[in-house]
């Protein structure tokens, strides 16, 4: 049973085509074009101890798997090295090897891979994917990083299984998630030996669990709670669905699989394909892609709830004003009709006056198609307002959130489009929603009366004061720092946040000063994105209803000011 959950060859190879390549191929040397996590795909810096892929060409003159522990050298003629170590070979082929990285190795930096033929150039993830990080994945069981998860059912009476659509796993019992990339073992050289399973006893337990995320409800952010387990754990908006791990380690028995055992909450809604993601708790939150897993209660086949369907429509003016004073706007209109099985609506967003400092780092994983999330079509969408002549808002892939190939209705629209006064988008009606028009209220935009591009705005000896004049009383204003902005994989962002206030204060101070960090004023800042974001009152926010659309609808409306600018932390 525990032999599905092994690292299998992703790719695919054909043996007859491997047959029939011509022979000079071996005799050039081998070409590293990727290293990603053997379990997600993503472009991954590869912690010491972690399971990591390699594709290029030349790889090896023969596909060749281990039989054996401790792993291999050296497999069908081909040898890695990671910062000038051999790494343990699960598998080798002409375009894939599977390998475990070192533990001495920090990361898969300086990466080598050698063959009769030659050597290949060193790979530095680092240079070559500057978007890599230590991310963990979760391993699928068809190896392609999506889809059912590979996961076991823990039952109350001591049987383990593997979950798949005849054999769910029941609320409130016990599950085993299975992937790799977990940081924080390459300190372990001294107590675990490159390609030997890890022992059964003792177990080898991160510092930081992770969290874990079931039911992702699409394109939602996430947020920080307390009622599960540690502050910096994470939960999706949409519902309570988080959990924490009773085991988060090294899985005993295996080499560079991790496991986390997690209890199933029972709010979690029934399915054949509800989502999970695991969330890292460190200094870096870092999110799995979602798998699948099947979930009903008693167990047994699995029975998806009815669908659910749900829009989401957003007017959205940006101004970026770069530090040599230059504004460039942006407006956008997002109507977004979205269904899955057990969907809920989400819940009004929450303000308060607040100078606090918090922050987080998101690392989001690859996304992935879910069975049962897909886009609603609504026919012709067209949309107007005082700023905006009737317009056809087409459809188009939809980037955001981790499930693939969805879309919305998106459009850029002219500059000054978005203004204060009433817009309608209307639709004709289509396959799956019927006809439907949606007013928003805008509110007006703020005057911010503060020199922000270009400045050191913050520090903790400096505190931030923004002036501004202007703009719809009711709503809230938030100010927040973007630090190391990357349009990653699924997007690396370090935030910040300063603060949030009503609109009608006209002022916003944020205090000087970082917990635990004394005031010592340093002469260098580090480049940052300041963003100051108007959003009108859940009391504003207006609704529509459309046949198709069994949760309704919501138009809202939001002010982005951004500025690039420095913040001074020694």
């Amino acid at each position: 049973m525990r032999n599905e959950l092994r690292i299998r060859s992703a790719a695919g190879l054909a043996l007859a085509a491997l047959a029939a390549t011509p022979m000079a191929v071996w005799c050039q040397a081998p070409v590293v074009s990727a290293v990603v996590d053997a379990a997600s795909y993503a472009p991954t810096l590869g912690t010491g101890g972690a399971i990591v892929t390699i594709f290029g060409t030349n790889l090896a003159a023969t596909t060749a798997t281990a039989l054996s522990y401790p792993l291999p050298r050296q497999l069908g003629g081909t040898t890695v090295t990671s910062s000038g170590i051999a790494a343990p070979l699960f598998y080798v082929s002409p375009t894939q090897i599977n390998l475990q990285v070192p533990f001495e190795s920090s990361s898969a930096s300086g990466l080598v891979v050698s063959t009769a033929a030659g050597d290949s150039a060193p790979y530095d993830p680092t240079v070559a994917e500057p978007d890599a990080w230590w991310v963990e994945g979760v391993f699928s069981m068809n190896a392609s990083g999506c889809g059912q998860g590979a996961v076991l059912n823990d039952a109350s009476d001591g049987t383990v299984s593997v979950n798949s659509t005849s054999n769910s796993a029941s609320p409130g019992e016990w599950i085993s998630i299975y992937g790799t990339g977990v940081s924080g073992f390459g300190s372990l050289i001294f107590l675990l030996q490159d390609g030997v399973p890890t022992p059964l006893t003792p177990l080898f337990e991160s510092l930081s669990p992770d969290g874990v995320v079931f039911d992702i409800q699409g394109q939602q952010e996430l947020a920080p709670v307390s009622q599960y387990g540690s502050p910096a754990g994470y939960v999706g908006l949409d519902q309570a669905n988080g959990a924490s791990p009773s085991f988060y380690g090294l899985a005993p028995g295996y080499v560079g699989l991790d496991q986390t055992n997690v209890q199933i909450p029972t709010s979690v809604r029934e399915g054949c394909a509800v989502p999970v993601r695991l969330e890292s708790v460190g200094e870096v939150q870092a999110v799995t892609q979602p798998v699948t897993i099947a979930i009903r209660q008693g167990g047994g086949p699995c029975v998806d709830p009815p669908a659910g369907g749900y829009g989401q429509i957003t007017w959205q003016k940006t101004v970026h004003t770069t530090a040599a004073q230059a504004a460039a706007e942006s407006d956008t209109l997002s109507v977004s009709l979205q269904s899955s099985p057990g969907m809920q609506a989400p819940a009004a967003p929450t303000y308060t006056e607040d100078a606090g400092i918090t922050s987080s780092k998101i690392l989001r994983g690859p996304s992935c198609p879910v069975p049962g999330y897909r886009s609603l079509a609504a026919g012709a969408v067209t949309a107007q307002g005082p700023g905006l002549s009737s317009a056809q808002i087409p459809s188009s892939p939809l980037a955001e959130g981790q499930v693939a190939g969805l879309s919305a209705y998106q459009a850029t629209l002219p500059n000054g489009s978005i203004q204060a006064g009433t817009y309608t988008v209307a639709a004709s009606g289509g396959a799956d929603v019927g006809a439907f028009q949606a007013d928003a209220q805008i509110g007006a935009d703020i005057a911010i009366q503060t020199v922000l591009a270009g400045t050191t705005v913050w520090g903790n000896c400096q505190a931030l004061t923004i002036n501004w004049t202007g703009g719809d009383p009711s709503s809230w204003l938030m100010v927040r720092f973007i630090q190391g902005s990357i349009p990653a994989v699924g997007g690396f962002q370090w935030v910040s946040f300063g603060a949030q206030a009503h609109t009608s204060d006209g002022t916003l101070t944020v205090p000087s000063g970082v917990p635990g960090i004394p005031c010592t004023p340093s002469a260098t800042g580090e480049s940052i994105l300041l963003s100051i974001e108007v959003d009108p009152d859940p009391s504003e926010i207006t609704t529509f209803s459309a046949s198709g659309l069994s949760l309704g609808g919501q138009a809202t409306w939001k002010y982005v000011h951004t500025f690039d600018a420095y913040l001074n932390i020694p």
